[in-house]
């Protein structure tokens, strides 16, 4: 069988799983109304992207109900909190510091890497060390997202999508945009927008994120992670987003 059959099949495992196991905790993951492509997007109305995909996958693997609410970033936080959102990808611990999320959360084994860099316009791209370069800068960032060191940021301005974001410095409203390798890339091209790449900010080994009541499924979430990286399954659902 082909690996793009096998793709195919995992990522509609979950739905048929779900009515067996009602009784089990259920699996609840925000995804946005906005294009958050390659990521996560709501094309036709159906869920879908990156994170989307591998989270199906996941839980097709260890037999997880998963299903999705309509959420926007922040307020996709703030249900973890409460327990109303239960699980999330692909996410860092260190984008969510702190007790009150340390109270509620666990973090699989990693998925796969993320890359935060920094974008400019055309010829007007800058040094940046560290974020202590930008006390006296404006930058462009994704509402809702959490960053190593923002309190540096001379003022942040924030953009809905990974395409607002970008537009803000070739509209001159800010200096610089931080965004992920892969979204950026992604709109970048289909858009043929015209930014300067710069140096790397950080990048982090993303998991899944699950809400402390989902514990139990550790486990096996780990063991299907592991499985999917072997059989290729992860590089497939990230190439396939891509395109």
């Amino acid at each position: 069988m082909s690996k793009s059959a096998v793709l195919r099949g995992l990522l509609l495992l979950p739905f048929l799983f779900a009515p067996a196991l009602a009784d089990e905790a259920s699996w609840m993951m925000p995804v946005q109304s906005g294009d958050f492509s390659p990521f996560k997007h709501q094309k036709g109305g159906t869920p879908g992207g990156i994170e989307v995909d591998l989270a199906r996958a996941i839980a097709a693997k260890v037999g997880a109900p998963l299903s999705f609410k309509t959420l926007d970033v922040a307020e996709g936080r703030r249900s973890f909190l409460t327990g109303n959102v239960t699980v999330d990808c692909c996410l860092a611990k260190i984008w969510f510091p702190g007790p009150e999320n340390d109270a509620v959360q666990v973090f699989s084994a990693p998925i796969y890497r993320l890359m935060e860099i920094w974008f400019f316009p055309p010829k007007k791209s800058f040094p940046i060390q560290s974020t202590k370069d930008l006390k006296d800068k404006r930058v462009a960032a994704i509402r809702g997202f959490t960053y190593p060191g923002q309190d540096d940021f001379g003022t942040r301005i924030d953009g809905g999508d990974v395409e607002s974001v970008l537009k803000l410095i070739l509209d001159g409203k800010a200096d610089v945009a931080v965004l992920e390798r892969h979204a950026a890339k992604y709109v970048i091209d289909r858009k043929n927008l015209k930014v300067e790449f710069g140096p790397p900010y950080y990048d982090v080994q993303a998991g899944l994120r699950l809400h402390r009541s989902l514990a139990a499924w550790l486990p096996k979430v780990n063991k299907a992670i592991a499985e999917m990286k072997d059989e290729g399954i992860v590089e497939a659902i990230i190439q396939a987003n891509m395109k």
